[in-house]
């Protein structure tokens, strides 16, 4: 069964993203995920988020420039996110998450234990957004 599943730089937009997702909710033991420099945005996320749902072996997964915002990450990418009990690296660099979106990041990983890597670099995060994190 496949366990590791990349895709980075693939040109991966959300209309493509809802098709992937189609594929990606019958694939119950993937344990890693790299979807990095797609252009997701908004809708692609949406996609995904409903795929994270079912991923409960899931450990790694890379979204780390794919046009994540604020509105991406709420309330759709999140709540997904915070079905992942066995995530332990999480990369969203490079999206624009701003003080919002790392406001409703924190929220869904509020509850991880299992979390021990999260990639944050170039997200526009100011103090306000690193003490959400930090609560």
């Amino acid at each position: 069964a496949l366990t590791d599943l990349v895709l980075d730089h693939c040109g991966i937009e959300s209309t493509a993203m809802s098709h992937l997702c189609e594929g990606l909710s019958t694939l119950s033991t993937l344990r890693v995920l790299n979807l990095s420099y797609n252009c997701l945005g908004t809708e692609g996320t949406r996609h995904l988020a409903t795929v994270l749902r079912g991923c409960h072996d899931l450990t790694d997964l890379d979204l780390g420039g794919c046009g994540i915002n604020s509105t991406a990450m709420s309330p759709h990418l999140c709540e997904g996110l915070s079905t992942l009990s066995t995530l332990r690296v999480l990369n969203l660099s490079g999206n624009s998450l701003g003080t919002e979106g790392t406001r409703h990041l924190a929220t869904a990983l509020k509850g991880s234990n299992s979390l021990t890597h999260l990639l944050l670099y170039r997200c526009g995060i100011d103090g306000t957004a690193l003490a959400h994190l930090l609560e």
